[in-house]
């Protein structure tokens, strides 16, 4: 799994072969097929390792105001994205089928992990927020949003878009703050 992360967190999309991480690790193909079944079984165990990982990334909430918490898990899960976790979640993502139903039809067990990290996420974005006055449904909205956005951020940083990143994620944190906040 070491050697998975270490060739994932690259960010090369080529990076996610399973023959190459093999290599890389000294393993032929069938001691993969041994170990995980199948290319959909490798790449479950690496994004269930980095599950493992997760709960260690998240710091406890300092902030007692919705715009302050929303503003600091906006700067956690960037610094989650930024990780060698974070970007090799994002390698296996690019390479395979980015349509999750066209997924769930060929990496069945990847695609349950990676909805399972996803759930995970919600819920630790709902505990983050917990014990500040907002409508649950609106914080799940927002968990939602803010993720996708955040995503959406960082790959226009990555592919070089003239984009101030960090304007946009204080606009994003300002509306989403708004949108909690609203009692109507």
């Amino acid at each position: 799994m070491n050697t998975a992360l270490d060739q994932l967190a690259s960010g090369r999309t080529e990076a996610a072969s399973v023959n190459l991480i093999a290599k890389e690790a000294g393993l032929s193909w069938g001691s993969v097929q041994n170990l995980f079944e199948d290319a959909d079984g490798f790449w479950a165990a690496v994004v269930a390792s980095i599950i493992e990982a997760g709960p260690s990334m998240w710091a406890a909430p300092t902030s007692a105001t919705v715009g302050g918490r929303l503003a600091e898990v906006a700067d956690l899960y960037l610094q989650v994205l930024g990780s060698p976790h974070g970007v090799a979640v994002e390698t296996v993502r690019a390479a395979l089928p980015r349509n999750f139903d066209v997924l769930v039809e060929t990496h069945p067990r990847t695609a349950a992990v990676l909805h399972d990290l996803d759930e995970r996420w919600s819920r630790a974005f709902v505990k983050f927020l917990h014990g500040l006055d907002v409508d649950e449904e609106r914080l799940r909205d927002v968990a939602v949003v803010l993720a996708s956005g955040l995503r959406g951020f960082r790959t226009d940083t990555l592919l070089g878009a003239p984009t101030d990143p960090d304007r946009a994620r204080r606009t994003l944190v300002s509306a989403l703050t708004a949108y909690l906040e609203d009692r109507s």
